[in-house]
């Protein structure tokens, strides 16, 4: 069965120009060489506004000044839609103050008229690996909730059966401390306070070793297991400087 994080890898990153200038329009398209994108073209922001209205886009390639809507505007009403949406505003010569004010507004990188074709590649390059960045973060906390509470229903399991063995009078062997919500919580933390305990190697073994202590307990079997153990150093790697 198909994983989330590999759904996730399969989607691609859709990418939407706008410029009213159709040289200009066609330059940024050719620059946009990455495999797994999909792209659309846009002459002015009410034509891009429309398309967002219809479909998700991931990145915003757009022009700052253009007539009837400006980039400015276009990216504050297109980010009413997509709030995650990544900008890149195209600013001309000169207007370095419009473009600082395009990022205090959300937007994630500019570039300069006139400008060279690597320059286009490398801010759309940035872009398409932050978008795919955070989906598999979104992905990995996806795999995480739902490992949790399948944790969470085998630990419920496992005290009932503890209670019953213990009201029959056969025991049910010591307790391990396990509790899945101090396992678990630690990953849906931000990655900013992850940063500081999850790099941690003796933090890491540690709950490593609660993972082989319910394997060993037949909680969960050799499969879920090597899964969790996946799950938690693909979260240590996604917190690495």
């Amino acid at each position: 069965m198909e994983s989330g994080m590999e759904r996730v890898e399969a989607l691609p990153v859709k990418i939407l120009i706008v410029d009213d200038d159709d040289v200009y329009r066609d330059i940024l398209k050719d620059a946009i060489t990455a495999e797994g994108t999909e792209l659309k073209l846009a002459s002015s922001g009410e034509e891009a506004l429309e398309l967002i209205d219809s479909e998700p886009f991931d990145i915003l390639i757009t022009d700052l000044n253009m007539p009837a809507m400006d980039g400015l505007t276009l990216l504050k009403q297109a980010r009413q839609h997509l709030p995650h949406l990544l900008t890149i505003i195209i600013t001309g010569y000169g207007s370095l103050e419009s473009a600082v004010e395009a990022i205090r507004q959300g937007a994630y990188d500019y570039i300069q008229k006139p400008f060279r074709i690597d320059e286009v590649a490398v801010a759309t390059r940035n872009a398409i690996d932050k978008v795919r960045i955070l989906r598999e973060r979104a992905a990995l906390l996806a795999e995480l909730e739902e490992a949790y509470h399948k944790l969470r229903e085998l630990e419920a399991g496992r005290r009932d059966g503890k209670a019953d063995a213990e009201a029959k009078g056969t025991g049910a062997g010591e307790s391990t401390g396990y509790d899945p919500l101090l396992l678990m919580s630690r990953y849906f933390m931000p990655v900013e306070l992850l940063e500081g305990s999850m790099s941690k190697m003796g933090h890491v073994l540690s709950e490593l070793e609660r993972l082989k202590d319910l394997r060993r307990e037949k909680v969960i079997d050799d499969a879920e297991f090597e899964r969790l153990k996946k799950l938690v150093l693909r979260q240590v790697a996604a917190t690495e400087p």
